[in-house]
């Protein structure tokens, strides 16, 4: 797996909340601070934070657009040994964990914006064979953990009285979180024989499909990397918790969302997990709830906004204006496995009185053909190049990991201390 082949080497260097042979010069020619943070960009421990010095406070310097540049042996010797290292610790790639649940309501049925003449389901069933058990690509890494409930299932059997969640919910599918493994696993074939039989049913008692999937998926997981869960889905709950309603039946206008909110909320913080949530068309009388979700659940953007508009993103991933509904959810999905693919780097707290600059990380990958170094991206599209999450962690964007997982022998370094290079330092 990719978190035993990396040999990895973090250099933490000084900044001055605490001087230790820190130096003030500035570091190779023609370098600027980056500027502001990626636009909706999120981080595999939270939001990605402003990396940048542009604007009013950083002279307006332009931001750094990612890309990776291959350095000379001694291009590469002067960022790893520059005059400002001091400190020495092991950065450890994290390991994730993800557990879909998915609406998968009659409603879903109902034909999607963007022209293609296919319905909600059909374009989220692609979107999700192909990003999670991979189809022509490769989907997720094989060391990624995922499990997955597919809500109703079955027929409901609403109450007015508190039900088992498993009459309205079929529980007995639910595909249990373990690691994915290689292409063609019996776990992957398990997932996708999941989503490519979904029968879609009347009903959305979302409650209680994200509680049992929590509860009975993903906290009994033995497993020491962060968790996830990523609920989909395209309308109000119709259903509350416990498979009931006050009028016993399912509730064509919606029921109060607020307790899955609060669930949500009580994922991150007795049980570390974080959740992202996807609202695809029809989900439109739900934003403020999901985007309430989100910021309680540790995965809305910075700059996002609860009720939306004047030009604020909501903050959860919020499908329901896209054009092309199609790649609106694949762009989404993309944003929320970069997260949980292993290209997540931590490393040791520095010493006391010690802060991480951001304006000042370098990243470079190490091979039998020689070193690379990996350019900061501050523009949020993250293709190419690494950025710093909220929780101080290295993500490395879509391309780059990718081209880090194909070469199990790869290095990577993580420099602290030195202006971050958009191009090769001088050597004299």
């Amino acid at each position: 797996m990719l978190k035993h082949s990396f040999g990895l080497m973090a250099f933490l260097l000084c900044v001055p909340a605490l001087s230790l042979g820190c130096s003030g010069e500035e570091d190779g020619e023609g370098i600027a601070p980056g500027g502001p943070p990626p636009p909706g960009g999120i981080g595999g421990g939270g939001p990605v934070v402003n990396v940048g010095g542009a604007g009013p406070s950083g002279g307006g310097a332009p931001a750094f657009d990612g890309g990776t540049i291959r350095l000379t042996p001694d291009e590469a010797a002067l960022i790893r040994n520059n005059q400002c290292a001091s400190w020495v610790t092991q950065a450890e790639v994290q390991p994730a964990m993800l557990q879909l649940v998915v609406d998968i309501s009659a409603s879903m049925n109902e034909k999607a914006p963007g022209g293609s003449g296919q319905t909600r389901w059909e374009i989220a069933r692609a979107a999700l064979l192909e990003a999670i058990v991979g189809v022509n690509g490769a989907g997720l890494p094989a060391s990624v953990s995922v499990g997955m409930l597919l809500y109703p299932g079955r027929q409901s059997g609403v109450s007015n009285m508190a039900q088992d969640p498993a009459m309205c919910v079929n529980v007995d599918a639910m595909v249990a979180p373990i690691e994915l493994g290689p292409a063609g696993s019996a776990h992957r074939n398990e997932i996708r024989q999941g989503i490519t039989s979904a029968n879609l049913l009347p009903s959305t008692p979302t409650h209680d499909a994200y509680r049992y999937a929590l509860e009975e998926g993903l906290v009994p997981a033995q497993f020491a990397g962060q968790k996830f869960m990523l609920l989909i889905t395209d309308g109000a709950p119709t259903v509350s918790g416990d498979c009931m309603t006050e009028s016993g039946g399912i509730e064509a206008n919606g029921v109060n969302p607020q307790p899955i909110v609060d669930e949500v909320e009580s994922a991150a913080e007795n049980h570390n997990v974080r959740t992202f949530l996807i609202g695809v068309p029809g989900s439109e009388p739900n934003r403020q709830w999901m985007s309430a979700a989100a910021v309680l659940g540790g995965t809305a953007p910075p700059g996002c906004s609860v009720n939306g508009g004047s030009g604020s993103d909501y903050c959860h991933l919020d499908m329901t204006t896209a054009p092309d509904f199609a790649k609106a959810l694949r762009d989404g999905l993309n944003q929320v496995l970069g997260v949980v693919s292993p290209c997540t780097f931590s490393f040791a707290e520095p010493p006391a009185g010690q802060t991480i600059d951001p304006q000042k990380i370098n990243v470079l990958l190490g091979g039998d053909d020689g070193d690379t170094l990996v350019v900061r991206d501050d523009t949020g599209d993250c293709s190419e190049g690494w950025q710093l999450t909220a929780d101080n962690e290295i993500l490395l964007c879509a391309d780059t990991c990718e081209a880090v997982q194909a070469n199990p022998g790869t290095t990577v370094d993580v420099t602290f201390g030195c202006r971050s290079f958009r191009e090769p330092p001088i050597v004299e």
